[in-house]
Formats: structure tokens, C-alpha cells, sequence
């Protein structure tokens, strides 16, 4: 796919948004859904040979649990970026006003800060999944957004 789009326009950028967890085990602490082994979908294969110009992993977990880490799949998938394309990394403001969540405005923030801290490691902005819960501001992440985000967002240059 990313030959045959570069074929025809060889400026359009091509990415991809794969589960979060490649494989059980990788990294070592990570266990859950495996896109490698369910999906038979090679997301670090992609970023090691090139294959997309930016990868938006779904990285739909907390950053503190043990057994899925926002911090640790991230860092993971930056280290995997041989050939130095972007990492965005997906985040779960979905699951904000789910009912027993305990998702707060404040694990948002401290995502989106994480990703700041990482910009000079190719972790270039995050990506939220869904804008439906921004809109209606649920539990207030549309005004905290508002006052984390007050630059206008560009898309970061790719060579």
C-alpha cells in the first residue's frame, strides 16, 4: 500500500492506528489483545522497514497499571521507529464518561504531557479518540484542553 500511494502521489503521508499491544509479552510487563497474533498484523515490522510515515498506536490504557501502561507501550513504540517516522499516540478520551471508569481529566493531561516530554524521541502530538466526548465536555476535558492547547496545532514536517 505505502509503494502504490507513493507511486501516485508521492507527497501524500501514509499511517496506520493498530492496537496498542503488538505482541503478549513486548515489552516484557504488557499482556492483553494481540494484534500480532488475533489480527496478524505487523505494526513494528511497518516502523522498522519504513512502511508508514506515522504510526497512531491505540494506546487506550492508563499510564499506571501493570499489566497495560500508556507510558510503557509508548516508549516501546518509539524504539521500534528505526527509520525516525512519527509516533502519535491514540488516547482514550472515550472512556471518560463510561459507567465504573475510572478515567479522569486529569489522566488525560498527564498523557498529553507525557507525549510533550517524548517530542525530541518522535512522540509528536497525540491523537483522541472520540471528539464526541470533547464536544459535549464531558467531565470538563474540552475547557482543560482548551487551556493546554492554546497554540494553533501544526502538522510536524516529515522528511
Amino acid at each position: 500500500m505505502y509503494k502504490r500511494i507513493h507511486g501516485i502521489k508521492p507527497k501524500v503521508k501514509f499511517g496506520i492506528s493498530p492496537f496498542g499491544i503488538w505482541k503478549n509479552g513486548v515489552p516484557q510487563s504488557i499482556h492483553g489483545l494481540s494484534s500480532y497474533n488475533t489480527l496478524y498484523c505487523d505494526s513494528r515490522m511497518w516502523l522498522e522497514q519504513g512502511l508508514v510515515e506515522y504510526m497512531a498506536p491505540q494506546l487506550y490504557w492508563q499510564i499506571d497499571p501493570p499489566a497495560r501502561s500508556y507510558l510503557a507501550l509508548l516508549n516501546w513504540r518509539i524504539q521500534q521507529s528505526a527509520k525516525g517516522r512519527h509516533v502519535y499516540p491514540g488516547t482514550a478520551v472515550y472512556r471518560l464518561p463510561r459507567t465504573g471508569s475510572n478515567w479522569s481529566v486529569t489522566e488525560i493531561v498527564r498523557q498529553i504531557n507525557i507525549t510533550r516530554s517524548m517530542r525530541e524521541h518522535l512522540a509528536l502530538g497525540n491523537v483522541f479518540y472520540s471528539v464526541k466526548q470533547i464536544m459535549q465536555n464531558v467531565k470538563g476535558i474540552q475547557t482543560e484542553l482548551t487551556e493546554l492547547c492554546k497554540q494553533k496545532a501544526t502538522i510536524p514536517k516529515m522528511d
